[in-house]
């Protein structure tokens, strides 16, 4: 399975007076139409990284490096092009209950998921599609959101997310909230998304060493804290997945 998204030499601090970077000279790579897995201990970045990815730097932070992504290469140090690479990018977050309207159906949160920020009476006529593959979660459209369980709300969110076509979809923490059951129906769910769309690429921050080596393709991103407090990161190879 082809490299297809690559951060090079990516160096980011806080304050552009600061001495001593956050992330210094990162190097890691992603593969194309995979759950690609990012690890790291509470505080060590992984949410600054996506804020990065999703090009929100703020102007009194510096920001250097590149990322190479299917055939275009972008220059972080350029806010136009951390932008333009941001618009590629959704995210589902960690809280995505607080996405969620409890008294609507599953349908009636898509169709909202899709309006535009300042909808005028057009933006109710658009059709919604919703993939074949929720056949097997047993998810009934027409409940109100309120009464499923925590896997099929999380599977809402990420396809609320996905509602606006994208390429890269970020997953921050998804199945922390989750049990045993229904972690695995939210990762069954993201192999379908992904056999289903051969142009998406994940990328997920997740605490779970066993969901991590369960289900990462060949290896993860690991963020490592030096004792100095800069972060790097590195691809850590993995055995061959057992949820595969």
């Amino acid at each position: 399975m082809p490299k297809f998204f690559t951060i090079e030499h990516l160096t980011f601090s806080f304050d552009e007076e600061s001495q001593q970077p956050f992330f210094e000279n990162v190097q890691c790579s992603f593969r194309k139409n995979a759950m690609n897995f990012i690890r790291g201990k509470n505080g060590a970045g992984k949410s600054t990284l996506f804020r990065i990815l999703r090009g929100n730097a703020e102007a009194h932070e510096a920001l250097s490096g590149f990322i190479q992504f299917a055939g275009k290469k972008y220059d972080l140090s350029s806010k136009t092009q951390r932008q333009r690479f941001g618009q590629l990018v959704r995210l589902s977050p960690q809280k995505f209950d607080e996405l969620l309207a409890d008294q609507f159906n599953f349908m009636e949160n898509l169709q909202l998921s899709r309006l535009p920020r300042y909808p005028g009476l057009s933006s109710f006529q658009a059709t919604t599609q919703v993939p074949s593959i929720l056949q097997r979660f047993e998810i009934n459209y027409t409940t109100p959101v309120g009464m499923l369980s925590g896997g099929q709300r999380q599977i809402l969110a990420i396809l609320m997310a996905l509602q606006h076509a994208s390429p890269v979809l970020l997953l921050d923490e998804p199945t922390a909230a989750l049990d045993a059951k229904n972690t695995q129906m939210v990762m069954a769910f993201l192999q379908e998304l992904l056999h289903e769309n051969p142009e998406l690429t994940i990328l997920i921050i997740c605490h779970d060493r066993e969901v991590v080596e369960t289900y990462a393709n060949q290896e993860y991103a690991e963020i490592t804290v030096h004792e100095n407090g800069v972060r790097t990161i590195e691809n850590i190879i993995v055995s061959p997945s057992r949820g595969q």
